[in-house]
């Protein structure tokens, strides 16, 4: 990536507010009669009507060229409101914004397409509203649609695409137009790998071009590939401005706010903390629950607990209490982790280690210990707890499982390349020809 020179983006004490009708204003009935009585006393005072939202509170932000950056936070923080008034669909209520050369934003899948037209027909339409001439369009043309790869889908109506295809043609046109700053809102968590593998390599030869570019996503495997950059926003405000690793650790620390909160009030309220008070339990979320609760998870606890700052490489020490309900044989126990993408990214499962467990009779308790290693790469992971009958990989019959029932965590630098580390041996150098 070459080095940043002028900037590219200056925003100087830019910030947005809205106007929220209260409740029961929303109506065309109340919005005839917010007119009428505009008109008939102009000077009337509307506070009563509507209350001010601040979407974005005042920041100073400048953007060098060639830099790429990541604008993250949780929802709800402003980070779409800043990258609209950045691509000018949207006015600042304060500040001044200063862009230079040819935008191009990909805000929202569809936008600037006509749904009527073809696929064809819109490579035109939105390459004109990017900047590009009509024969400038049909000299890219065949490389467009080499990107896009959607086959005779091109002459088809925008209607009928699904959201992966819009995306394939959006970016497409993008590729062509060879803005100078690129800005991206969530869009490449649309469609499928291959091809956002094949958007991500584009954005890596772009970047290598001395372009700027400038993302929103929650997907921070994604933004520590191909940003350097981060900008943490949390409640229209800038927390943090500075390299993306950080960045990083900054974001999952928002998402362990809640956690704690939770947390400290379940504490407080059911009084289940251990004796030991380094021990945590975790507040179980009331998201997904199966099995038939011949035995069931009562509570959970950890040391050090979720809520607290877990590094790569931490040894995450475990108690579950179990209640039987019924006589069961044998059962299995899973402790897993997941991606916010669903994907089980690991964890440690008794079917594996041919390890059984059993309850003889109604109202048996027992208490599960075990310690767990978190060589995981820095990110968020939603937890799944379970208890079921596995006779095979693919067939078992749940008791009790909990999935996604809480949030950890993992902050710390990138502990190996990829999602897995792959132990090598008998590596070495070889210095002769081959060969010889």
């Amino acid at each position: 990536m070459v080095e940043a020179k002028d900037d590219v983006v200056h925003l100087e004490n830019i910030s947005k507010a809205y106007r929220i009708p209260v409740r029961g204003r929303e109506t065309i009935t109340s919005a005839l009669a917010i007119i009428f009585s505009k008109i008939l006393r102009p000077s009337h005072v509307t506070a009563d009507l509507f209350h001010s939202f601040q979407a974005l509170k005042p920041l100073d932000l400048s953007i060098a060229q060639g830099q790429s950056v990541a604008i993250v936070g949780r929802n709800g923080c402003g980070k779409s409101t800043l990258l609209q008034i950045l691509a000018g669909t949207l006015e600042p209520t304060t500040g001044t914004v200063r862009v230079c050369g040819r935008v191009c934003a990909l805000l929202e899948l569809g936008s600037g397409f006509n749904q009527d037209f073809t696929g064809r027909e819109n490579i035109f339409l939105n390459g004109a509203i990017m900047g590009l001439g009509r024969e400038a369009i049909k000299d890219k043309l065949e490389s467009i649609l080499s990107f896009a790869d959607i086959g005779e889908f091109v002459d088809q109506p925008l209607r009928t695409y699904s959201s992966g295809m819009r995306l394939r043609l959006a970016f497409a046109v993008i590729t062509a137009v060879e803005p100078d700053l690129l800005i991206i809102d969530e869009a490449l968590s649309v469609g499928d790998a291959f091809f956002q593998s094949k958007c991500v390599r584009w954005i890596e030869d772009y970047l290598n071009r001395g372009k700027t570019f400038l993302c929103v996503s929650h997907d921070m495997f994604l933004l520590q590939r191909i940003c350097h950059r981060g900008i943490v926003l949390d409640k229209g405000t800038c927390v943090f401005d500075g390299g993306i690793a950080e960045a990083s650790t900054r974001y999952y620390r928002l998402h362990g706010k809640t956690t704690v909160t939770r947390q400290a009030e379940t504490a407080s309220k059911s009084g289940q903390l251990n004796a030991d008070a380094d021990w945590r339990p975790i507040a179980m979320r009331a998201t997904e629950r199966t099995g038939d609760g011949r035995v069931t998870v009562e509570a959970v606890r950890t040391r050090p607990g979720i809520d607290s700052e877990l590094h790569v490489g931490d040894w995450l020490e475990v108690e579950m209490d179990i209640l039987a309900h019924q006589p069961v044989e044998f059962f299995h126990f899973g402790f897993g982790l997941r991606d916010r993408s669903g994907q089980l990214v690991g964890g440690y499962h008794t079917f594996y280690t041919d390890e059984e467990l059993s309850v003889s009779a109604p109202g048996e308790r027992k208490v599960l210990k075990f310690e767990i290693q978190l060589d995981l790469k820095p990110q968020l992971y939603l937890l799944v707890i379970g208890l079921a009958i596995n006779h095979t990989e693919v067939d078992w019959q749940d008791l009790d499982c909990h999935w996604d029932c809480a949030r950890l965590a993992v902050v710390g630098d990138e502990p190996h390349w990829g999602l897995a580390k792959l132990p090598v041996r008998n590596y070495c150098v070889v210095t002769e020809s081959c060969g010889t």
